[in-house]
């Protein structure tokens, strides 16, 4: 699979993927030559002291990764396992370090296949369950549901890279629980606090599609070119990692222990060219967002079968079949039963309820801690200088020590009569 679609790629002339120069086998091993890349954008947000980007640079990123992603899904392919480790730059030190590259096409799926009857492309069938595939982190829900991936998911995933790079964390990271990442990937509140109205219109475009429908790149696109434009950032500006960029020396000094390449690439970059940012904004409304959510007749045709078990030979030369008998139709469907994987809408909400319950009463114990804390700091009074605190506290302590010995006093001379009339009854 990595050598079929990076061949593909290439023959595509694609910039965002590597050049594959040689494969073989040998008897216990497969081995593929590829182009020399610098780190990962994972690697270099952790170096990065704040582990997060800039704007400029996540819009030089995501630009890059969304035209990458386009020409993987053009040749007929979705990733399915989108993150930051699987996207680098060019070499350290040469003019590819600002050139992005997609990495890792090994859980890849062609979701394109050819057509018997004329030997074009079409939608390949969705199946009805799906073995989970991808990263938890950056997959989309349809994935965690076990859903067919389609291009949208590979674009989710990007969009939860941008939030990462912008932020520096996603609000379930860490949490290995699926379900309650579910629920926190679809509210989307905390995902939306604090970034570009863009970014929230991407993910509202990614929201209305459905496994058959065809994402608008160039919407998406102008999303994010529109905030370049807006905050008057320019190609000439330097990304974070390269020399005279906002981290260069702490980034610079954290890679200098890696290997020295002698042979490199200076083949010159027009980041103006890769990037292609227009001269004005574009006016992206509300209708041109929604619009790619209504399925077309074309779309309909193709995804009419529910999962993809048919051989697909057979399926274009199969005329309509014959009504099926009562018998042949109870054992079609005892065939079809499955198991059912995804997590249903009560289940989503109970786990839900729990979560916030279990929240509730997390602020409950804290605010019980910070009363407890208040009446506390209260009772430690300082002393005045006329010791006048003193001198009351003194005062209470000797009531309390006459009062103690009164008591004393009296138990004591109850016991001594008591022993007295003993003697008494005795000697009579």
């Amino acid at each position: 699979m990595e050598h079929k679609v990076i061949q593909k790629l290439n023959e595509k002339n694609s910039i965002h993927c590597v050049e594959l120069i040689e494969k073989g086998q040998g008897e216990n091993y497969q081995f593929l030559v590829m182009t020399l890349l610098g780190p990962s954008l994972d690697s270099i947000r952790f170096t990065l002291p704040t582990n997060k980007f800039s704007t400029y640079s996540t819009l030089v990123i995501a630009i890059q990764a969304l035209d990458s992603l386009k020409e993987i899904h053009d040749i007929g392919f979705v990733h399915r396992d989108v993150k930051p480790a699987n996207f680098a730059i060019g070499t350290l030190g040469t003019p590819k370090q600002r050139l992005l590259h997609v990495l890792d096409f090994g859980i890849a799926r062609q979701y394109m296949v050819k057509d018997g009857e004329d030997g074009g492309m079409r939608l390949r069938k969705a199946r009805r369950i799906v073995p989970f595939r991808g990263t938890l982190r950056y997959c989309s829900v349809a994935a965690q549901e076990r859903k067919e991936q389609g291009r949208h998911d590979d674009l989710w995933s990007l969009f939860y890279m941008i939030i990462e790079f912008v932020k520096g964390t996603l609000p379930w990271t860490g949490i290995c629980e699926e379900d309650k990442v579910i629920v926190m990937k679809q509210d989307t509140t905390e995902l939306y606090n604090g970034i570009e109205a863009e970014c929230a219109m991407f993910a509202q475009h990614l929201s209305v599609l459905r496994y058959p429908l065809k994402p608008d790149y160039g919407l998406l696109r102008d999303l994010l070119t529109n905030v370049f434009i807006r905050r008057n950032f320019n190609t000439k500006m330097k990304v974070d990692w390269e020399k005279g960029g906002r981290y260069d020396s702490y980034f610079e000094k954290k890679t200098s222990t890696l290997p020295s390449v002698t042979e490199k690439d200076m083949t010159e970059i027009d980041l103006s060219k890769v990037l292609n940012v227009p001269e004005v904004e574009r006016n992206v409304t509300m209708e041109e967002i929604l619009a790619a959510g209504k399925m077309g007749n074309e779309d309909e045709g193709l995804n009419t079968a529910q999962d993809d078990t048919i051989i697909e030979g057979e399926a274009a030369k199969s005329t309509l079949p014959a009504p099926a008998t009562p018998s042949e139709k109870s054992k079609k469907t005892a065939k079809r039963r499955y198991v059912a994987r995804t997590p249903s809408m009560n289940k989503v909400e109970l786990i839900e309820k729990n979560w916030k319950k279990k929240q509730e009463e997390a602020q409950r114990e804290k605010a019980k801690k910070q009363a407890i804390a208040a009446r506390r700091t209260k009772e430690d009074f300082i002393v005045p200088e006329d010791n006048t605190l003193m001198k009351k506290k003194t005062e209470e302590a000797l009531k309390t020590t006459t009062k103690r010995s009164l008591y004393n006093s009296a138990e004591l001379s109850k016991d001594l009569s008591k022993e007295t009339n003993s003697r008494d009854e005795t000697k009579q």
